[in-house]
């Protein structure tokens, strides 16, 4: 994964986004797209009759807190030493990000909801899972970044979805420490978990399959058990959704198991 989009939003999440887009960089020498979007909405004032002048000045405030944030996440990344740049974009976060994400190898996003956004940070890194033209890492707020190198949980459910996010988890599964492959209460279909561990072999990864049957437990209480016995430092998993209403976008397993993320989620559509 050579060009890593990375969302620079300055929210509770950040320092997360960050330490997880270094350890991909470094990992696999690649280089650090660093993309700051400004909404609109900050340039906007409630009562359009107020004048130019503070117009003005709330453009004033919001150019000084870009260049700010800028100038701290320059900082940064200088004394990581990795390789890096810089895009800023106005407009609509999730729209930006999907259309860097062309070049994109991989966009590292947030995990759960944060107190800058609430509920809506859920729902842009939802948004950018199921739209852009490569996966996205969320990673949980508080990690100290992913460890590539360490044990890998692959869920699989024969679906397309999956098949994306796995194959796309390719040049770092090959640096994965083991690979656990789940399938919880495996469909009647061709795509089996054995099929998708042969196509992983195939490509130098070589996954130990675990069947689970639930035993009543939803899947994403198997998924969580699995990682946690496995002691899993990341999870591959498809990005099921089927609108671009944030706060409807996924079904139960992706939206509860990214509102929570246990460890870094690799999601594919």
């Amino acid at each position: 994964m050579k060009t890593i989009l990375v969302h620079i939003e300055g929210d509770d999440g950040q320092e997360s986004r960050l330490n997880a887009a270094f350890d991909l960089a470094r990992a696999t020498g690649g280089h650090l797209l660093c993309l700051s979007v400004m909404p609109y909405a900050a340039y906007a004032l409630g009562d359009p009759g107020m004048g130019a002048f503070p117009i003005t000045t709330l453009i004033d405030a919001v150019e000084a807190r870009r260049k700010e944030e800028r100038v701290a996440v320059e900082a940064r990344l200088v004394r990581e030493g990795v390789s890096w740049e810089w895009a800023a974009a106005d407009g609509d976060a999730s729209d930006r990000l999907v259309e860097q994400a062309r070049l994109a190898d991989v966009v590292v996003m947030s995990a759960g909801p944060f107190a800058r956004q609430g509920a809506m940070q859920l729902g842009v890194t939802g948004d950018v899972a199921i739209r852009a033209p490569a996966p996205v890492l969320a990673v949980p707020a508080g990690a100290a970044g992913v460890n590539v190198a360490g044990p890998a949980l692959v869920c699989w459910d024969g679906g397309q979805e999956a098949a994306n996010a796995m194959r796309w988890a390719l040049p770092l599964l090959r640096l994965a420490q083991n690979v656990t492959l789940l399938t919880v209460a495996e469909k009647d279909t061709p795509y089996t978990a054995r099929a998708a561990a042969a196509f992983l072999s195939r490509h130098g990864v070589h996954a130990e399959v675990v069947e689970r049957s639930g035993d009543g437990a939803s899947v994403e209480q198997v998924i969580r058990s699995v990682a946690a016995e496995r002691e899993v430092a990341w999870i591959v998993q498809g990005a099921y959704g089927h609108s671009r209403m944030r706060q409807m976008l996924f079904g139960g397993v992706t939206r509860g198991l990214l509102a929570d993320a246990p460890v870094p989620i690799l999601m594919g559509h």
